[in-house]
């Protein structure tokens, strides 16, 4: 037999027996859920024990409790309105997120977006997300009294790309022009 031929045989036999030997090797544990997080997202809702907000990145909105001796979280929430971004940060306990500090974010007071609609919530505020951008949300200000921009802006559906010029008050972002580009 060649000295290829001989290594080859070799190399069979021990990928044979090894294939035979019992695994008692490490095995992956499965991942614990993180004991802490942050996020960043629009604040859909706030109780006095809970906010619900839609983080970047997830499907659906998600509630945050909030415990009653956290006076900071209660003291910023006063100032934070829905329709608002923020950025937050959490503990896990057990299947609940508990807030552990919030703050209102605000990217740009002044501006135009160009975007897609991803819905109209509770017939009042939209939220545009704009290409290679995260979603934001926008509400009427003092033209919420116009019938016809109230049936503009309630008339959109999702998928519907839209220019808004915006500036933002003490609450949120504030519609100044709504002009819709293309309907779904």
């Amino acid at each position: 037999m060649r000295p290829r031929q001989r290594f080859f045989v070799l190399l069979c036999v021990c990928a044979a027996m090894a294939a035979l030997q019992p695994r008692t090797g490490v095995t992956a544990e499965p991942k614990e859920t993180p004991k802490t997080g942050k996020a960043a997202g629009i604040l859909f809702d706030k109780t006095g024990d809970y906010v619900t907000v839609k983080a970047d990145g997830e499907d659906e909105p998600v509630k945050y409790t909030i415990s009653k001796d956290n006076k900071k979280v209660t003291e910023a929430l006063k100032s934070i309105f829905n329709a608002s971004r923020v950025t937050l940060t959490y503990k896990q306990n057990g299947d609940t997120r508990e807030l552990t500090g919030i703050a209102r974010q605000v990217r740009q007071k002044d501006g135009t977006v160009t975007g897609e609609v991803v819905k109209v919530h509770n017939n009042f505020w939209v939220e545009v997300k704009p290409k290679g951008g995260v979603a934001d949300a926008y509400a009427p200000g003092g033209n919420f009294k116009d019938k016809e921009f109230m049936a503009k802006l309630l008339g959109l559906k999702p998928g519907d790309i839209v220019t808004i010029k915006y500036t933002t008050d003490g609450e949120r972002h504030r519609i100044l022009n709504l002009q819709i580009n293309k309907t779904k």
